[in-house]
């Protein structure tokens, strides 16, 4: 009893003096809070803040993201067949770092950068090279540029982005469009004046690129199809499925765009048209032409939900107005092209839907220009002329995507290519007798 008692007293006492201690302590370490101690922790969670990228900072938001997409390419020049793991250029390995700020109710901030990342590159490797030359393994700024957005007047960016025309001709509801569809004809097979060498049906390989017959410039093989370039450009707002937007940068290059995405009576529908200007054709990287150019782009895409049945297609035309005087004469200044895809997309297995499609491609072109700016030289095609009167490139693929719970595309696509090219001095024409190419790419994407 007595033990008892005791032990209920000196826990009472023992209360008792904790509760005292901690009165006494308290207004002291209040007081440190007050002082060096709470600017000593503001500076470290300054720190923090400075060293933890995907918590921005207190006021803008930071979002990373990204995906790789890397496939091994097979192909067949008719004489010649081998396999190369490259970067499937249609959509290039990237980074991707977003920030977003509310400046008000109605208006924020905010700025876009992101990185590309290439191994072997994919539109420049050819019989001879399995990496792409010296551009393979590196690295590139796609993105670069901050925007200012209101919520009834529109978004302005300022920077290295996407001019307005950008994407014109890949609007594709289908998810293909990573491996597949407008741009990955020039990709697969070369562009710029560069890619796969030609092989003449005698097993002769040729100099000459299959990329000499395509649209040049950064803007990708397609005409009307736009690009990234240092611009500032203006989006407005959606209203009724529409959005406007017009560009303007570099040397006097410019873009305006319409585009349309909504649903109607149990389909989804996408499209857009655009226009492009250039002055500027004295830098051989982003040449579209020798002389003033002019584009016209467009592409639409329809989707049936219930069945998943859908069709998307593309046409562009380019003029490239200084090729009359490069030549001398009177010659072929346009390039145009065209291509259809259509398939099925459904969700035949429970781990994502399964698209399935046919698709075909042609592009004429006509006198055109060589990599140095140039009268492109064709002398090695075995026709005894040595300039090019018009050609024609016509493909025709199959292609199977498999989406693995939305975060990694498992695709195949085999692509069958032709070139008929007319040769000529100026006045008398020969065709050239040439080998197709066949391609069979199996890849995937993980996005992050």
């Amino acid at each position: 009893m007595f033990g008892g008692t005791a032990a209920k007293a000196y826990s009472a006492l023992g209360l008792a003096f904790s509760s005292l201690l901690l009165a006494s302590v308290t207004p002291a370490f209040a007081a440190d809070l007050g002082g060096d101690c709470c600017a000593d922790l503001e500076e470290r969670i300054a720190e923090l803040e400075a060293t933890t990228a995907r918590k921005g900072n207190r006021k803008v938001s930071l979002t990373v993201s990204g995906f790789i997409n890397e496939a091994v390419l097979f192909w067949d020049d008719g004489r010649e067949r081998n396999a190369y793991v490259v970067t499937n250029e249609t959509a290039q390995d990237r980074v991707r770092f977003l920030g977003q700020a509310q400046i008000s109710k109605d208006w924020t901030a905010g700025y876009l950068l992101e990185l590309g990342l290439r191994g072997a590159r994919e539109d420049r490797v050819n019989q001879d090279d399995p990496d792409g030359g010296s551009s393979a393994n590196g690295v590139s700024v796609r993105h670069s540029a901050w925007y200012l957005s209101g919520k009834d007047y529109g978004k302005l960016w300022v920077g290295q982005t996407s001019e307005a025309s950008d994407g014109i001709t890949e609007i594709n509801l289908a998810n293909t469009s990573h491996f597949s569809f407008t741009n990955s004809w020039g990709n697969t097979f070369g562009d710029q004046n560069a890619g796969f060498f030609l092989r003449r049906r005698d097993g002769i390989l040729t100099d000459v690129h299959w990329g000499s017959f395509v649209a040049q410039g950064a803007q990708q093989a397609a005409p009307g199809e736009g690009h990234r370039f240092n611009i500032a450009k203006y989006e407005s707002p959606t209203v009724a499925g529409f959005t406007a937007s017009a560009s303007w940068g570099e040397d006097d290059h410019w873009s305006v765009a319409l585009r349309y995405a909504g649903e109607f009576s149990g389909f989804q529908l996408a499209s857009g048209i655009a226009y492009t200007g250039a002055n500027d054709h004295t830098s051989l990287s982003n040449q579209r032409g020798v002389g003033d150019t002019s584009e016209i782009g467009l592409s639409g895409s329809i989707l049936h939900t219930e069945t998943g049945l859908y069709a998307s297609g593309a046409w562009g035309r380019l003029h490239d107005a200084g090729l009359d005087d490069l030549y001398g004469r009177d010659v072929g200044e346009d390039t145009t092209f065209w291509t259809l895809q259509a398939g099925l997309e459904r969700k035949f297995i429970p781990l994502g839907k399964t698209t399935i499609f046919g698709e075909y491609f042609q592009l004429d072109r006509g006198a055109g220009f060589g990599s140095n700016g140039q009268i492109l030289d064709v002398a090695d095609l075995g026709t005894g002329l040595n300039q090019v009167a018009n050609s024609r490139i016509q493909g025709w693929g199959i292609g199977l995507n498999q989406s693995l719970n939305e975060v990694m595309d498992l695709y195949f696509d085999y692509k069958h290519v032709k070139l008929d090219v007319t040769t000529t001095d100026g006045i008398a024409e020969t065709n050239a007798d040439l080998d197709s190419i066949q391609f069979f790419t199996a890849g995937a994407q993980i996005k992050f």
